[in-house]
């Protein structure tokens, strides 16, 4: 769920950054997002969100964004994956200890894309 309301937010950042006049002119949407994301969960909830947006019709890239923890019980640090995540813990890949995940739910957008204003020529 927290992918949704992530999604919700980027989709309203984005909508009231761009405007009306952008409508249809938008692509591709590119964000780097921490493993705690699901790519394909994020994808979805852009398609269901995007509707009637200056994003309708856009395609939402997700890069992975290489996030590092440290443990708060044996104090090594590891890269996060989604292998060291069980519901909404963190996993410590090194003891076992659990800890929250809300210090690494990010998003950062790349870029914003637009599409090519037709009759423009592109190469084959």
């Amino acid at each position: 769920m927290h992918d949704y309301h992530a999604v919700e937010a980027l989709v309203e950042r984005l909508t009231s950054e761009l405007g009306d006049s952008q409508a249809g002119r938008v692509a591709e949407v590119r964000i780097r997002a921490s493993a705690v994301f699901a790519p394909e969960a994020l994808q979805q909830a852009y398609e269901m969100l995007t509707p009637g947006t200056p994003l309708e019709g856009s395609r939402l890239l997700v890069e992975e964004l290489p996030v590092e923890h440290t443990c708060a019980a044996c104090g090594k640090p590891s890269p996060v994956s989604r292998d060291d995540l069980a519901g909404h813990m963190l996993v410590c890949p090194l003891c076992g200890a659990l800890s929250a995940i809300e210090s690494h739910q990010t998003i950062e957008i790349l870029g914003v894309d637009g599409a090519p204003e037709s009759g423009a020529e592109t190469d084959a």
